[in-house]
C-alpha cells in the first residue's frame, strides 16, 4: 500500500472519532510533514485522497477541513468500533473481573472487544503490537504492560501507535519512558504504606518481604513498605526482602520453599506481593508444622477465603477498575481529554 494511502487512513480514522471536532480544521501540509516524516507530495496525495473520499474539503489561502458529509459518519462511529485488550494472563486470579467490567462498558457502547494475552512476556507484546501497525483494525488499546519493572524495547511502539489515533490506556502501571501515558490503577505504594502499619499494629518488629521485581507494581508496593517502616521509627534492617520474576512463576511453592530455605529465621510478620505469593507461604509453613507469623498480603482474592484468617490482604477494586479503564478508552476515543486515575484499596 502506498505511505499517501497509510496516512489518509490514519487521518480518516481521528476524523470518524471526533478528533477534529472542535476547529474543524485539519494541521497545516507543514505540520503533517513534521508528524509524519514525509515529503509534502506525499502529505498533498493523502489530502487528495481523503477529498475524493468525501471527509475533506479545501479552502484557498486558509486549509484544509472536515466535510459536513463525514459528520454523520463521525457519529455513527462513536457506537462502536474494536477495542483491543491485552492482558499478561486472561486466567489470572484477579483479571477475569477486570475482563467483565471492561466487556460490560465497552459492549453496552457497541463496541467489539477482542482479548489477547501476553503470558508477560515482552516478545509476544511485540508481535501483537506489530500486527497493529501492520493495519489491524483497532480503534483503542487497554493494555496491562508486560514486565513493566524493567526496560522494554516495545515503549517506540505504543508511541508510534497513539500517532496514528489510536487511543490506549494501561491497567495498573505503565512504561516509565511513556510520560504522558494514561493509566488506570490502584495506589500500590500507599498500599505498602498500608502493609508496613498493619503489620506493626499486629505487634510485628521484625519481617520478611517477597516482591515481585519485573512488574512496577512490586517495585511501588516494595517503596512504599519501606516508607511505612522509616515513617514509625523502624530501621530497614528489620526487614529482609526476597525478589522474583514471571519465569519463577512456574512452581510458586518450590519458589517459596527455596526463599525460606536459603533464610530459615522467623520474622514475626511477612508482607507478600499478592494472594498466591502469601497462600504458597501458608502451606509450606503447614506442611513444615511451624507457627504461622502474621501474613499481610494485596488483592483480597478468593485465596484469602480458601486461607482464612490466615491472611491479611487488601481488596483490589477488579471489576471497577476495569469499567473505569473502558470508561476513559470510550471517552478518549471521541476525543475527549482524559487522566491517569488510581483508586484505593479496600480495607
Amino acid at each position: 500500500m502506498a505511505k499517501y494511502i497509510d496516512i489518509a487512513k490514519i487521518i480518516e480514522k481521528e476524523i470518524l472519532g471526533g478528533g477534529f471536532e472542535l476547529t474543524g480544521k485539519l494541521p497545516t501540509e507543514y505540520e503533517l510533514v513534521e508528524r509524519f516524516s514525509v515529503s509534502r507530495q506525499t502529505i498533498r496525495q493523502a489530502i487528495a485522497f481523503l477529498k475524493s473520499e468525501g471527509l475533506v474539503y479545501q479552502v484557498q489561502g486558509s486549509g484544509t477541513y472536515v466535510a459536513s458529509s463525514a459528520t454523520k459518519r463521525t457519529v455513527d462511529k462513536r457506537r462502536g468500533g474494536n477495542v483491543l485488550v491485552i492482558c499478561t494472563y486472561i486466567s489470572d486470579y484477579i483479571f477475569p473481573s477486570i475482563i467483565r467490567g471492561i466487556e460490560k462498558e465497552l459492549s453496552s457502547s457497541g463496541y467489539i472487544v477482542n482479548l489477547v494475552a501476553t503470558g508477560n512476556r515482552v516478545e509476544t507484546e511485540r508481535h501483537i503490537l506489530q500486527k497493529i501497525l501492520e493495519g489491524q483494525e483497532v480503534d483503542g488499546i487497554i493494555v496491562e504492560g508486560t514486565k513493566t519493572g524493567f526496560p522494554n524495547p516495545n515503549v517506540g511502539l505504543y508511541e508510534r501507535i497513539e500517532k496514528m489515533g489510536v487511543s490506549v490506556v494501561f491497567l495498573h502501571c505503565s512504561y516509565p519512558e511513556l510520560a504522558n501515558a494514561i493509566v488506570v490503577g490502584m495506589k500500590d505504594k500507599e498500599g505498602g504504606v498500608i502493609a508496613a502499619k498493619s503489620l506493626l499494629s499486629k505487634g510485628c518488629r521484625t519481617f520478611k518481604a517477597i516482591f515481585k521485581s519485573d512488574d512496577r507494581q512490586g517495585l511501588l508496593r516494595y517503596a512504599g513498605f519501606c516508607e511505612g517502616l522509616l515513617d514509625s521509627g523502624i530501621d530497614l534492617g528489620c526487614s529482609r526482602t526476597k525478589w522474583y520474576t514471571t519465569e519463577d512463576i512456574d512452581s510458586l511453592d518450590l519458589l517459596v520453599s527455596k526463599m525460606l530455605e536459603s533464610d530459615p529465621s522467623s520474622p514475626d510478620g511477612f508482607i507478600c506481593y499478592n494472594d498466591q505469593i502469601a497462600a504458597a507461604l501458608v502451606r509450606h509453613y503447614e506442611q513444615q508444622g511451624r507457627d504461622l507469623p502474621v501474613v499481610f498480603s494485596f488483592d483480597h482474592s478468593y485465596l484469602c477465603e480458601a486461607y482464612k484468617g490466615k491472611i491479611i490482604s487488601i481488596g483490589h477494586r477488579k471489576e471497577e477498575l476495569g469499567t473505569l479503564a473502558a470508561k476513559k478508552m470510550i471517552g478518549m476515543i471521541n476525543g475527549q481529554e482524559a487522566g491517569s486515575e488510581f483508586l484505593d484499596w479496600m480495607n
